[in-house]
């Protein structure tokens, strides 16, 4: 291929004016390129500002014509979550009750006694006390420490007809459960797969939980009837309310030994009690909330140790009658209540002689001794 050659020749006004239009064109190009890097060092320097300047508070904003871009990254708080409705014992629907720890802090936090409809606190050995927690069809995943069974807890069982999971015993619960043909999930025998260890340490005894699947596969596997004749011993309210009197009840404290203590303070706007174990609020496991509870029957009962028992255990005289309180919605009544058998159901009547009417939420049974410290304030 052939180059080809193109000489322009310029006459010397041509070249002048060349001269000047070369000129003029690399000034115009200067210009353009200290404008963008201005531009560009401007854009810098806004970024680091805006890195480095803390965002004004909601209320410091000013009425300008950005006030609605100012609207739209304010966060939108978070609804409040309802209240959980609370779950009501159904009729002919047979419950389940569980035996918990209540030993030393190594129980802590509990599963399940913030959840169960009706719970029982009673004196064991050496000042301790036990819980029962009753549960109608609202078993939640973890429920313990398990413990064993004592024979007057099954007074209070048998108002309920209800399935008593536990593991172990002492001597006068095991002749109880078959003298009275109680239906029984225990640990210690057949029913071991029901109940895990949350520890792997083998002298820890506080640690031994249940959940509803285990629970009902065994239940399933040996027959046990969820259906019963046996009425609910209480009734509700259709709703919340108040008792009449005076007396108020925004906090309650009951001792029943040094080793065990749990207390009760009111919460007007929740209407309910948070409650507390040995000056701790107490927690349940399940929700990693503190308890709180609607309803507290505060009922005073002979107890005394058996005689010549190498364990410490207790006598707890269900039968006959005794005073007590009704406490809810900040205020307390005084109640008497009365059994006539071990297997009847108590009754708890006002100075009226009305039976007591709970309120919707979960009920604390504190049976007590004849001399254990109760306030009421």
């Amino acid at each position: 291929m052939k180059k080809i050659k193109i000489n322009i020749k310029l006459n010397k006004r041509g070249k002048i004016l060349l001269i000047v239009a070369l000129f003029c064109l690399s000034t115009v190009l200067t210009v353009v390129l200290i404008g963008a890097l201005k531009s560009s060092r401007d854009q810098q320097s806004a970024g680091l500002e805006t890195d480095i300047t803390p965002v004004p508070e909601q209320n410091d904003y000013s009425e300008t014509e950005d006030s609605e871009a100012a609207t739209e990254i304010t966060p939108t708080p978070e609804p409040a979550e309802p209240e959980e409705e609370f779950i009501f014992p159904k009729e002919k629907v047979r419950p389940i009750a569980v035996m918990i720890d209540n030993e030393t802090s190594k129980v802590l936090p509990q599963g399940g006694i913030g959840i169960a409809q009706i719970v029982y606190e009673m004196i064991v050995e050496y000042g301790d006390t036990r819980y029962m927690a009753i549960f109608w069809d609202n078993l939640p995943d973890m429920i313990g420490p398990v413990r064993s069974a004592r024979h007057y807890f099954i007074d209070y069982l048998m108002e309920y007809d209800a399935i008593y999971a536990h593991i172990g015993w002492s001597d006068y619960a095991y002749k109880d459960l078959e003298r009275y043909e109680i239906d029984n999930i225990d640990g210690v025998s057949d029913a071991s797969t029901v109940y895990w260890d949350l520890t792997r340490e083998r002298d820890n005894y506080h640690d031994s939980y249940t959940k509803p699947d285990r629970l009902n596969r065994y239940i399933e596997r040996v027959g046990y009837s969820l259906e019963t004749d046996v009425p609910f011993p209480f009734s509700y309210h259709e709703k919340d309310t108040d008792l009449s009197g005076q007396m108020t009840a925004e906090e309650v404290f009951i001792k029943y030994h040094k080793n065990s203590t749990c207390g009760y303070y009111y919460d007007p706007d929740a209407k309910n009690y948070k409650r507390t174990r040995q000056g701790e609020y107490q927690i349940d496991r399940n929700t990693n909330e503190v308890i709180r509870v609607k309803n507290i029957i505060v009922m005073f009962v002979r107890n005394e140790p058996i005689p010549g028992d190498k364990q410490g255990r207790h006598n707890v005289y269900t039968v006959g009658s005794g005073e007590g309180f009704y406490i809810t919605n900040g205020k307390a009544q005084k109640i008497k209540w009365s059994k006539v058998s071990r297997t009847a159901q108590t009754k708890y009547r006002d100075e009226n002689g009305n039976d007591i009417v709970l309120n919707p939420g979960q009920t604390w049974i504190q049976v007590v001794p004849l001399n254990a410290d109760v306030r009421i304030n």
